[in-house]
């Protein structure tokens, strides 16, 4: 077998490839993209503006993804995770967002004169759910659309609402799941076929941030009573389907606050806080409600779990050391690390 023969280069070139290569060693010195499932995206004022960046888990070097002199709030991985929606202020009113995982190829979706939030994927389709608050006289409220990323074609999806909030998709993407705090009558979690004409009502208490299991069986669900913030589960009725009507079961008891449920991709169980040992800790607990675990133990506010895309680490949002940080522990609560330490307060962690 011939020995493969080099590439002959002429002897100018060489300087020219050190200069580039130093340029680009120095491109990379500045940012970086975390492989795979290493990523999480979060906000940060740190120098002074809230700003998104990416931290990646494994060895804690962080990105800066905007600088552009307005709030950005709200990340949301695509599902490929190559795309973050986002809400951005860079206008002077609040519109959505893309970004790609590198930082590049912003694209403003949204132009309307209403503040618009709370950006969800769809599960499969480039399609993207979000809230729009008309500042309209006469047309105060906000109403569910959709927009197709590539045309950026937009749908109204919920009418007359009085104050919808956006839940999520089902995860076969033929649901949206909102819910309405006041007024009272109206509240209670709904669900709205946006390729149909179907929207149902799921539940009628004051229940507020419902999340969908990953395989589409249950619903759970944050409600409040009693001076208190209860989690909830609801699923189909026995034999039945979503159109059919949900029984609801409840998960926490006692009288404290239980919020922010978060279920694991396997959706045999949720994260989720309480307040049950005098100030808010990170929890898990079965899909049933069994087995409710601590996970964090300090004297400070531990919040917003997320898990990671294969289940087997939590990232939150702590205070212990002052300003908000983000740390990553393992589904037990061992080997916690924190992963910001800059000064800024460090807030809604997407993984």
């Amino acid at each position: 077998m011939k020995k493969p023969q080099g590439i002959k280069v002429p002897f100018a070139l060489p300087g020219l490839l050190v200069v580039a290569s130093i340029a680009l060693v120095m491109a990379m010195a500045c940012s970086f993209v975390p492989a795979g499932d290493s990523g999480i995206v979060y906000v940060s004022d740190t120098d002074g503006d809230r700003d998104l960046y990416i931290v990646d888990v494994e060895n804690g070097e962080t990105s800066r993804l905007t600088n552009n002199g307005g709030p950005d709030e709200e990340p949301r991985w695509s599902p490929d995770r190559q795309q973050i929606a986002y809400v951005s202020r860079e206008s002077g009113d609040k519109e959505i967002n893309l970004i790609n995982r590198e930082g590049q190829d912003v694209r403003r979706l949204t132009n309307s004169p209403g503040l618009d939030a709370s950006p969800r994927w769809h599960p499969e389709q480039r399609l993207l759910a979000y809230v729009s608050e008309s500042d309209e006289p006469g047309n105060e409220g906000s109403e569910i659309y959709s927009i197709t990323l590539e045309s950026r074609e937009v749908d109204q999806v919920t009418f007359d609402g009085p104050a919808e909030e956006l839940g999520d998709w089902s995860p076969d993407g033929e649901w949206l799941i909102f819910y309405n705090v006041e007024p009272e009558e109206e509240r209670g979690l709904w669900l709205r076929n946006p390729s149909g004409v179907n929207l149902l009502r799921l539940t009628e208490g004051n229940d507020t941030h419902p999340v969908w299991s990953p395989d589409g069986k249950y619903i759970a669900f944050v409600r409040h009573q009693d001076d208190a913030r209860v989690i909830y589960l609801a699923r189909p009725v026995k034999g039945g389907s979503w159109e059919d009507g949900v029984e609801e079961t409840r998960l926490t008891h006692g009288g404290f606050d239980d919020h922010s449920p978060a279920w694991h991709p396997n959706s045999k169980g949720l994260a989720f806080v309480s307040t049950r040992d005098g100030n808010p800790e990170i929890y898990t607990m079965q899909a049933d409600g069994a087995e409710q675990r601590r996970l964090t133990t300090n004297k400070a506010e531990d919040v917003s779990p997320v898990w990671s895309p294969d289940g087997k680490q939590l990232a939150f949002v702590t205070h212990l050391y002052g300003s908000a940080d983000i740390l990553v522990m393992n589904a037990d609560g061992s080997e916690q690390r924190r992963l910001t330490k800059n000064g800024g307060d460090d807030i809604m962690p997407d993984w």
